[in-house]
């Protein structure tokens, strides 16, 4: 008599799993973005308060750039009138202009939101959030750039700034957008203008601070910048 097959085999088997287990975690990575709370401490900054001109105190011993690039300007477009923290022109050939923000909480959990417009670039028109900084060797930035039409979590290296994560959309230069990442122990999650574009499950750097990136010669400005953690 002969034994009845099995109705899966190994292979077919391995592969229902693996398609649950994605499941799995990408359930779990929400939830606990959903379940976190974020009910520590909220620290937010509009720049509306700071002399045109100006670098706002602080802001100035958190730049990794040499020479005063990040000031305040008036800008009628602002989405929190009448202040913007501009990273203005510059010629130099330092590739990532990084801005940190002071005292921002260096936590494995928070949701971080900002509103940026990309003004003009010549040699790149890419400007975004800086993630779980550790210091300029270590650390994400989600960017988004204006050129090729893409967002793109990238991770930055000691030898090279690696962009496993990247997806097509529509980011118009001159116009106010707005960022959001939701961050946690299982990944990095994010939103251009209220859309989920990039789910990471990424478990490199877990815990550092925030800020702000922009790319070569890009022109840009940023408002209304809030930490839930």
């Amino acid at each position: 008599m002969s034994s009845k097959k099995p109705k899966f085999s190994k292979k077919k088997r391995m592969a229902i799993f693996a398609v649950i287990t994605i499941i799995g975690i990408s359930y779990a990575f929400f939830n606990s973005q959903i379940n976190s709370g974020y009910n520590k401490g909220v620290k937010t900054w509009n720049f509306d308060s700071y002399q045109n001109g100006t670098t706002p105190q602080g802001f100035a011993d958190a730049s990794t750039d040499l020479k005063p690039l990040w000031v305040v300007k008036s800008e009628s477009s602002a989405p929190s009138l009448p202040n913007v923290l501009a990273k203005i022109s510059t010629n130099d050939t330092v590739d990532y202009h990084l801005q940190l923000i002071p005292d921002s909480p260096n936590v494995d959990t928070e949701n971080v939101t900002m509103s940026f417009k990309i003004v003009s670039g010549e040699h790149a028109k890419s400007a975004g959030m800086i993630l779980r900084f550790i210091d300029d060797k270590h650390y994400f930035v989600l960017m988004a750039d204006s050129a090729q039409n893409k967002l793109s979590l990238c991770k930055n290296t000691p030898e090279f700034l690696i962009c496993n994560y990247d997806k097509s959309i529509t980011i118009a230069p001159g116009e106010w957008h707005t960022m959001k990442a939701l961050v946690s122990s299982q990944g990095i999650a994010g939103y251009l203008d209220g859309q989920l574009i990039i789910r990471a499950n990424d478990h490199n750097y877990l815990m550092g601070q925030d800020g702000m990136w922009t790319k070569k010669d890009t022109v840009a400005y940023f408002d209304n910048i809030r930490i839930e953690y």
